[in-house]
């Protein structure tokens, strides 16, 4: 198997591929020269876009690994934002589609830091570490196309390069400012739980009527709304989680 690699070179991921694999790796934008004769494509820290006639190439032969927890913090700068947003902390392997980051996910894991591990700097460390180690101990089922795609459940969230911009002021000591310094004031358990509630108000109680009588006269309607609906679900999850670990 040729393998083209897109990203960092000389990092334990591709140290390992190329024990395995003829491996080519660039960092630069790619060109037919680059891809013409390769098997498959893996994107780790890769910073163009990849073109869509070479995603139809290569269908479910071109993934990408993220350092976040998808569907949560698409886009640039997941670390930070898991900490502003305080959404689940995590890495995630998937196929790569025209979007950024909304591929179909082969595999992922949640991650849980240690106190130590209390700043930018090192909750990323720990992050590019366990999405090597996710692929390097499940790299047979990747390439052979062993595992079965599962599409995002939700919109989840996005973030732009720009966007972290506003925050400069909090990133005293750059990648190295405290995670604590980052994340939003912790609420208690009952404003979360009003947050729930909030959020379950807006879905009328027998909504399953509703939404049999919408597919049955509007179905596009109801599909854009099922979009809004998972959404809300998908937020619902994230509130959740943040309940169950508020005591921690």
């Amino acid at each position: 198997m040729k393998i083209l690699f897109l990203g960092y070179k000389g990092c334990k991921l591709h140290k390992f591929l190329s024990s395995k694999y003829t491996v080519v790796q660039t960092e630069n934008k790619i060109t037919f020269d680059d891809y013409k004769d390769v098997d498959y494509i893996i994107s780790f820290g890769y910073k163009h876009i990849i073109k869509k006639h070479i995603i139809d190439l290569f269908q479910a032969n071109i993934i990408n690994l993220h350092i976040s927890y998808l569907p949560y913090n698409k886009g640039c700068h997941p670390n930070f934002w898991s900490f502003k947003d305080n959404t689940p902390k995590g890495v995630t392997i998937h196929l790569i589609d025209e979007g950024i980051d909304t591929g179909d996910i082969l595999i992922q894991k949640e991650i849980t830091f240690s106190k130590e591990e209390n700043t930018l700097s090192k909750t990323y460390d720990r992050l590019i570490d366990e999405i090597q180690n996710l692929f390097i101990n499940n790299y047979k089922s990747i390439l052979s196309n062993s595992l079965k795609p599962t599409p995002q459940k939700s919109k989840g969230t996005f973030h732009y390069e720009k966007d972290i911009q506003k925050y400069k002021n909090i990133l005293t000591e750059n990648w190295n400012t405290k995670t604590t310094k980052i994340m939003a004031k912790k609420r208690t358990d009952l404003e979360i739980i009003d947050e729930v509630e909030n959020i379950r108000t807006k879905n009328n109680v027998n909504w399953m009527d509703i939404l049999r009588l919408a597919f049955k006269h509007a179905p596009e309607d109801a599909r854009k709304l099922m979009g809004r609906v998972n959404e809300y679900d998908g937020r619902i999850s994230a509130l959740l989680t943040e309940l169950a670990n508020n005591g921690k």
